[in-house]
């Protein structure tokens, strides 16, 4: 009897899934999505001491403690420099450096479920690069598999590392060209940990791969926007 009724719930779901539109299945998909963030943070024994309203109060929670230091901010996903912005004004230092790569041409590939906006090339802003008013600020151009390799770190005290790649592959990618760069004391921010199958699975892998241990230390309320500091 359970089974002939499974069955029939299945068979329920197909037709009402033919009759939604992708918005809908999009808008119960990221429903889902939230709910296997809470259960992978918990799996991941992770636990966040302060969970703020906004994204700036999670860059603040960090920023407070490091503002004074001699930075490298690494920002991978810069779209219009709204975060680069942000911290240019937060970091103190003037010794400080705030690098931002991104290939200004968008997602190289689609990101979403059907229904949601995140295909290739969106964040694209035409190959213009965002004016900021601060000399410490650089911007690397182009893809990261292009400019990352070769890219030679400057001295610093502290590494800051935004990850606002959105996809897996990128992500993965930044997080092991700097592996010999992340070492205890380092800052790793996350800005979209909404789709588990991306900078979670990237920063799980990561873990897993490196041996290298992360506390987490201020989210947003939905553990959206996530940073954590290495361990080593």
């Amino acid at each position: 009897m359970a089974k002939a009724l499974l069955r029939l719930l299945k068979q329920i779901l197909t037709y009402l899934g033919a009759a939604l539109p992708d918005k809908a299945l999009h808008n119960l998909q990221m429903l889902l999505n939230y709910m296997r963030l809470g259960r992978w943070t918990a799996a991941q024994g992770f636990h966040f001491p302060a969970r703020y309203p906004h994204r700036e109060q999670v860059f603040a929670a960090v920023a407070e403690q490091v503002q004074d230091l001699r930075v490298l901010y690494l920002e991978f996903g810069v779209y219009r420099g709204d975060s680069l912005r942000w911290w240019s004004q937060a970091l103190q230092n003037p010794d400080s450096h705030l690098h931002g790569f991104d290939s200004f041409e968008g997602l190289p590939e689609d990101y979403d479920v059907p229904g949601g906006k995140y295909t290739r090339g969106w964040f694209s802003t035409g190959g213009q690069l965002p004016q900021i008013d601060d000399p410490r600020v650089q911007f690397f151009k182009g893809w990261f598999e292009e400019t990352l390799p070769g890219y030679q770190l400057p001295e610093h005290d502290v590494l800051v590392i935004n990850l606002d790649a959105d996809l897996y592959s990128s992500t993965i990618f930044v997080l092991n060209q700097l592996r010999p760069h992340i070492q205890k004391g380092a800052y790793i921010y996350f800005d979209d940990m909404s789709r588990p199958d991306h900078e979670p699975r990237a920063l799980e892998e990561f873990m897993y791969e490196s041996g290298l241990k992360f506390r987490p230390l201020a989210a947003d309320v939905t553990l959206n926007n996530a940073f954590f500091v290495c361990e080593g």
